[in-house]
């Protein structure tokens, strides 16, 4: 009759997958979700889970356990653990030896999100942070407030 009880109980959620207040896992039908091209070809492919900037000839910054948090309908923060960071050298590698951004959490700004435009900001100021530990810390780290998100891409989705 004890694994009966037990069968019944509700486990308690596993702190380590609550999302912190604020914060929410991208729905599969966001606006956000697709391939945005800025002026200069800059692509920015966000998927639920991911997001990757590239080019053509180039690959840029990416990362995987995408989290959003808005700040109204059509703005609001990215949040990602790098996959793809700069070396020393501004060259982007996955290996971690070389890129130590790999695995700590980066924060990107959006913002006038429609059905096709969007503009789009990756974190930077000077002398600020290229990443953080956790998720609560880039949170913390990472706003407009804090200077970060002075310039943005002005972006379209592409279709292909």
């Amino acid at each position: 009759s004890l694994s009966i009880f037990l069968a019944s109980c509700k486990p308690e959620p596993d702190p380590e997958t609550l999302l912190p207040q604020g914060i929410e896992e991208l729905s599969k039908d966001s606006p956000l979700i697709g391939k945005w091209q800025d002026s200069f070809y800059s692509i920015y492919e966000i998927s639920q889970n991911e997001f990757s900037n590239y080019g053509d000839n180039y690959l840029s910054y990416a990362g995987n356990n995408l989290v959003i948090s808005k700040t109204s309908e059509n703005s609001g923060y990215i949040y990602i653990q790098y996959t793809r960071a700069a070396d020393e050298n501004w060259n982007y590698t996955t290996d971690k030896e070389k890129a130590p951004d790999i695995g700590n959490w980066y924060a990107i700004s959006y913002k006038s999100l429609t059905a096709s435009s969007i503009k789009i900001s990756g974190a930077y100021k000077d002398g600020g942070e290229t990443s953080t530990e956790t998720l609560e810390e880039a949170m913390a780290e990472f706003t407009i407030e804090n200077g970060y998100f002075s310039t943005y891409s002005e972006c379209v989705k592409i279709f292909d």
